[in-house]
Order: C-alpha cells, then sequence, then structure tokens
C-alpha cells in the first residue's frame, strides 16, 4: 500500500473526518485531502505523528550502507599512487553527480511530487460573511453551524487534472433523515472554465436547517465530483428560549423500536448551540452526535446528557424490541419528513407505540 492509502484507510478505520485528522496534527484539511490523493507526501515530522495518531507505521526507506574510507598505509610504495588517483576520480566524480542531484532538487517544489490525480478534485471549501469576513463555522464532527437568516458567502476552490477540467460548480442541499433525490434542492450553480480554479457563491441560511451540503464539480465527459458538508442552524425560537442560567432539553424521554435508520433531535435550552457537549451512556443503544442528533444502534435504554458549564440535563431513551411494535414488520423507517416533523413549538413528540396483543 502507498501512504496515502494507509493514512486514508486508519482514518477511516477510526472513524475520523479530514477535519478531524487535521486538527490533531496542527495541519489545514487540504493538507490532509492532498496526502490521501496522492497530490503531496507528508514531510518526516508529519509521517512521525501520523503514527503516533493514527497507529500505524509507513514502509522506511532503505539504509543507505556507508563505506569505510580505505586505510591509508603510513609509507605507502611508490606503486600505491595509483590507487590514490583512482581514488580522488572517483571521489570528483561522485561530487559531480551529487551536486547535479541537488541542483535538480532546489529547483523542484519544496514537497514531493506524484502524479497528479486524474480527475479533478475540491481543494477548499470557505466560508464569509457579507462583509467578508472569515466565519467559524466547524463545530466538530463533521458539522457546521451557522445562524438562521444570515447571508453566507461560500468559496469553492477546486484544481483540475491534467485530462479534465471543471465546467461549472453546483450546490445542493439535502435534509438530513430523506437522503433521497426528490428532498435534494439546487441552491445555486456557477460557471467555470478552463484556467479558473474558484466558485463564489451567496448563500441565505433557512430558518430551519440540518443537512448536507453538496458541492459537486461538473467536469467534462459527464464527470461529477462530490464533497459533502453537514450544515446546521439552530431554529429562531431555540435562541429566544436561550435564557442564561436554566439549561433544560425540549424533551425528557425518546421512545423508538430496533431498527430504526431515521434520527431524533434534541435542542439545548439556556446556552449557547456550540458550547453544549452531548454524551451517551451507552453509545451501543443510542449514540449523539455534537449537534443533539440521536441515532438509535439497538435495543435498551440509554441516557442523553447534554452538560454547559456546571449545568446538565438528561434525556432517557428507550428502544423496545422491533416483535414488541405493532406493525412495525418490515418498516423501520422513522416518519417520514423533517427531523423536527416530530415537534410542536418546542417540545419533542415521540411516537406512541401500543405493546402487542398476546394470542
Amino acid at each position: 500500500m502507498t501512504i496515502a492509502d494507509i493514512i486514508k484507510q486508519a482514518r477511516e478505520d477510526l472513524g475520523l473526518t479530514q477535519e478531524d485528522l487535521a486538527e490533531k496534527l496542527e495541519v489545514s484539511r487540504q493538507a490532509v485531502s492532498k496526502w490521501e490523493l496522492g497530490a503531496s507526501v507528508p514531510s518526516p515530522e508529519n509521517l512521525q505523528l501520523l503514527e503516533e495518531v493514527l497507529g500505524v507505521s509507513f514502509p522506511a526507506p532503505e539504509a543507505v550502507p556507508q563505506d569505510a574510507g580505505p586505510e591509508a598505509p603510513p609509507k605507502p610504495p611508490f606503486w600505491n599512487w595509483k590507487r590514490i588517483v583512482l581514488l580522488v576520480l572517483g571521489v570528483l566524480v561522485l561530487s559531480a553527480l551529487l551536486s547535479a542531484g541537488l541542483f535538480t532538487a532546489l529547483r523542484a517544489d519544496t514537497h514531493t511530487d506524484v502524479p497528479r490525480p486524474s480527475e479533478p478534485y475540491v481543494t477548499g471549501v470557505y466560508f464569509y460573511d457579507e462583509n467578508a469576513a472569515p466565519l467559524q463555522t466547524d463545530l466538530g464532527d463533521g458539522w457546521n453551524s451557522f445562524t438562521a437568516g444570515e447571508r453566507v458567502l461560500v468559496l469553492v476552490t477546486f484544481e483540475d487534472s491534467p485530462e479534465n477540467y471543471v465546467n461549472a460548480v453546483s450546490l445542493f442541499l439535502t435534509p438530513t433523515g430523506t437522503e433521497t433525490l426528490d428532498q435534494r434542492e439546487q441552491i445555486a450553480v456557477q460557471a467555470a472554465g478552463e484556467g479558473r480554479d474558484f466558485a463564489l457563491f451567496a448563500w441565505d441560511i433557512p430558518e430551519s436547517l440540518m443537512g448536507h451540503l453538496e458541492v459537486v464539480l461538473e467536469c467534462g465527459g459527464n464527470i461529477r465530483v462530490t464533497e459533502t458538508l453537514n450544515v446546521t442552524a439552530p431554529p429562531s425560537y431555540m435562541e429566544a428560549q436561550e435564557i442564561p442560567g436554566i439549561f433544560s432539553l425540549n424533551t425528557n424521554e425518546i421512545h423508538a423500536t430496533a431498527g430504526d435508520t431515521g434520527h431524533f433531535l434534541l435542542e439545548a435550552y439556556g446556552a449557547p448551540f456550540a458550547e453544549v457537549e452531548w454524551t451517551s451512556s451507552d453509545p451501543s443503544v443510542a449514540r449523539v452526535a455534537n449537534t443533539g442528533t440521536v441515532f438509535i444502534e439497538g435495543e435498551g435504554e440509554a441516557v442523553i446528557t447534554a452538560s454547559w458549564k456546571d449545568q446538565t440535563a438528561e434525556c432517557l431513551v428507550r428502544v423496545l424490541p422491533k416483535a414488541s411494535v405493532v406493525g412495525t414488520e418490515g418498516n423501520t423507517d422513522l416518519p417520514e419528513g423533517s427531523p423536527e416533523g416530530w415537534m410542536e413549538g418546542s417540545s419533542l413528540v415521540p411516537p406512541e407505540y401500543q405493546p402487542r396483543e398476546e394470542e
């Protein structure tokens, strides 16, 4: 395996995003992306850090044996001058070769070049406010947070390949929990062209947002290259109820069925959205993301805890066996609609289940 393959496979095995790995190494996400694409090779210092963080080892270059210099006799005879002349000539030739190699290396880029990918690729996605000031949107866990109703400038940078180039750049938004084409909405599209390596969009954040933002490079030969980011914005009524010192969740209990493939959205009141920490007492029953999104994993009970400063709030998740719920055979999906579809005002209303009648 190449260094690029080892990095990508180890990162995915650990469940890390490129952003997670970049943060641990204190490098940019674009650097990690280029390593995994083979566009550049990590420096020796970064290779050592990668081995420690990912728990892998990279192939070491073959050790170059150092030739021991010939031992000069104290008083060589006259005929030994031939050997000395040959040795001097060999040193001169070797020095010339090393000088030529060093000159070539200094003319090359500072990183080790490898063959470029055969398809164009996204080199970065950046967010700015209307005054072109950079926005700090990263929540971790692959999520980006925005303010509902604000206008955001989205800058997409990309690189053409030797065999193809980008004709246009499109932005699509798909609500979480649907992942279907009929719910996929095109936000904007911008023509590109040979020699241009960026696209700039103005995006008005909706009042309620939780979905997948797709950056699509439309290339020649009907080739599409996609990079997906998770995006969210707290609804406006959540901000109105964020009263410092009063920390609570929108519901105290969630009922679900083993096999549910959708998710539940917990909302914390009384604290800034980005400062709340979420944990699950049993991730094998229900796991929770940094956004308060709860995913059902298996039957049983788990307690989801939201923490902010010295305050905590809890929600009990009860996952019933699939066989104990009426009408669940062959249908493990949650009700259709957006994640907020089960909410009335600010309360999450769980579905009502009826126990199976004994025959």
